[in-house]
C-alpha cells in the first residue's frame, strides 16, 4: 500500500550515507548532523542546529590480570562513573560469585568479585554491601570470534554515582565469556584490577525543522528520532532507520501542509542518556504547554520482525493507534508503559508520547549495518507513522487526555532521577 508518496528506497539511500560510527560529541556525529541538514535543504526545508554541551567519561586504562596461581592479563572494558583505582591498580583475592546470590556474596568481603551479568544498579549495591573491593562482569558466548570477542561493560547510574563519596565507589571491568571460562578452569585465586577514567566535556546537537500549521499553528506535534550511535557499530537499525522515517514524513508534509504545527527533531546524544531530548525540553520549556503528542521512532527497518508502539500516556491512546493502524492495514501491537527512548523525556514533562519500535537484530553491535535493513519495512513504518501524524494533525481536538497517568509519573521521576 502506498497511498502517500512514501519511498522505502529513498529511505535506504539516506541511511546508506551514514555507514559510520556516530558516537555523541565526536566529529563523526557532527558530520552526520551536517548530512541531515543537507537532506532537509534538498527539498526546501529550513533547519537549525541547537548545540549543547555534555559531560561524559573516557576510560584511560582498563586492565584485569590474574596474579595467582598464574599470571595473565585479559582484555577488559571499563565501567564508567565508578571512580579510579590507584595508578598501579588494586590487588586482592579473587572469587567467582556466579549470579551474585546471597550465599555467594557472603564470601566476597575484601575481594575482587566476578559475576555473570552486566553490573547495573542493583548488583552494584549488592557488591558494595558485601564489601567487594572490585568487580568483573562477563559478556559474550563460547562461540564468539573476531570482533565478537570484544568485552562489554556499562556505567553506574548518575544518580547512584552522585549519592556515593569517592571512598565508597568500587571499580569494575567487563571481560569476555571465553576468558572467564579460562579463569575459572585454571582456578584463579588472586587478581589485579586497574581502572583509570576522567570526565570530559563534549558538544552534541539537535536538528530541528518546523512546518507551521494552517489553522491550529499554536498546537505542536513532534516527530523525533536520534541519529547518534554507540561506539560499537554504525547504528543503522538503531537508529538511522528512525531518522530516515521521520525525514521521509517531513518530505511528505512539506508538500501537504498540516492543520497543526509539526516539529521534526533529530536528537543527538541519545545513547549517552537521552541528552538531546533532555536539552530540547529545557531550551523549549516555554513552548511545552503547546505540545500535544510526541511520535518517536527508535529501532526500525529490519525485514523480519513486528511493529510495537510503546505508549506513555492514557490507555485510550493505544486504542486510537490500533484503530488508525487498521486503516492502513499495517500490523502492529501496543504497550502502555514507559519506554527507554526519547519519548520518555516528553512524557516526563506531561506530554503524551509514543515510540514506534520494530523487532530486530544487532543493536549496539558491529552487525548493525544498512545491509540488514529493508526498503519494504522502512516504507511500511513510514506509512503507518505518517497516517498517525496526518490524522492527529487534522482532527478538531486531541482524542485523548493531555496528561500522564500517575503511575507513569512516578516511574519517570525514578527514571530521570528526579
Amino acid at each position: 500500500m502506498n497511498k502517500r508518496n512514501i519511498s522505502g528506497q529513498r529511505q535506504m539511500d539516506f541511511v546508506s550515507k551514514f555507514n559510520f560510527i556516530r558516537e555523541a560529541g565526536t566529529d563523526a556525529e557532527k558530520k552526520a548532523a551536517a548530512l541531515i541538514r543537507e537532506e532537509l535543504s534538498s527539498f526546501g526545508m529550513d533547519s537549525r542546529l541547537e548545540e549543547f554541551p555534555f559531560y561524559t567519561w573516557e576510560i584511560r586504562k582498563a586492565v584485569f590480570a590474574v596474579t595467582e596461581p598464574y599470571y595473565k592479563e585479559y582484555q577488559a572494558e571499563g565501567y564508567i562513573r565508578c571512580g579510579n583505582t590507584p595508578e598501579e591498580g588494586i590487588e586482592a583475592d579473587f572469587v567467582y560469585a556466579e549470579n551474585g546470590d546471597e550465599i555467594s556474596l557472603s564470601h566476597v568481603k575484601g575481594k575482587i568479585v566476578m559475576v555473570n551479568e552486566i553490573v547495573r544498579k542493583d548488583m552494584y549495591l549488592k557488591l558494595l554491601k558485601a564489601g567487594a573491593v572490585g568487580f568483573v562482569s562477563i559478556t559474550g558466548t563460547p562461540v564468539d570470534e573476531g570482533e565478537d570477542r570484544m568485552p562489554k561493560a556499562a556505567g553506574i547510574p548518575q544518580k547512584l554515582f552522585d549519592s556515593l563519596n569517592e571512598r565508597e565507589l568500587i571499580q569494575g571491568v567487563g571481560i569476555h565469556y571465553l576468558d572467564a571460562l579460562e579463569i575459572v578452569t585454571k582456578g584463579a585465586s588472586r587478581a589485579r584490577l586497574t581502572l583509570l577514567q576522567e570526565e570530559v566535556s563534549r558538544t552534541s546537537g539537535n536538528i530541528v525543522a518546523r512546518i507551521p500549521g494552517t489553522e491550529r499553528a499554536e498546537e505542536i506535534l513532534t516527530l523525533t528520532a536520534h541519529y547518534d550511535s554507540v561506539p560499537q557499530g554504525p547504528g543503522a537499525y538503531d537508529n538511522m532507520a528512525g531518522a530516515a522515517i521521520i525525514m521521509e514524513i517531513c518530505r511528505y508534509f512539506k508538500e501537504h501542509q498540516p492543520r497543526r504545527t509539526l516539529e521534526f527533531i533529530w536528537f543527538g546524544a541519545e545513547e549517552k542518556g537521552l541528552l538531546g531530548s533532555r536539552d530540547y525540553i529545557k531550551v523549549h520549556e516555554s513552548e511545552l504547554d503547546a505540545h500535544r503528542f510526541n511520535m518517536n521512532v527508535d529501532l526500525a527497518g529490519q525485514l523480519v520482525g513486528g511493529n510495537v508502539i510503546g505508549v506513555t500516556g492514557d490507555s485510550s491512546i493505544c486504542s486510537m493507534l490500533t484503530y488508525l493502524a487498521r486503516e492502513t492495514g499495517i500490523g502492529m501491537t501496543t504497550k502502555n508503559q514507559i519506554w527507554g527512548s526519547d519519548s520518555n523525556t516528553f512524557a516526563w514533562k506531561g506530554i503524551p508520547a509514543m515510540t514506534l519500535n520494530r523487532d530486530g537484530f544487532g543493536m549496539h553491535t558491529h552487525y548493525d549495518t544498512v545491509e540488514l535493513l529493508s526498503a519494504w519495512s522502512l516504507e511500511r513504518s513510514a506509512q503507518l507513522l505518517c497516517h498517525i501524524a496526518e490524522s492527529l494533525a487534522a482532527i478538531d481536538s486531541m482524542p485523548f487526555p493531555q496528561e500522564i497517568p500517575e503511575e507513569f509519573k512516578k516511574q519517570l521521576d525514578e527514571y530521570f532521577g528526579a
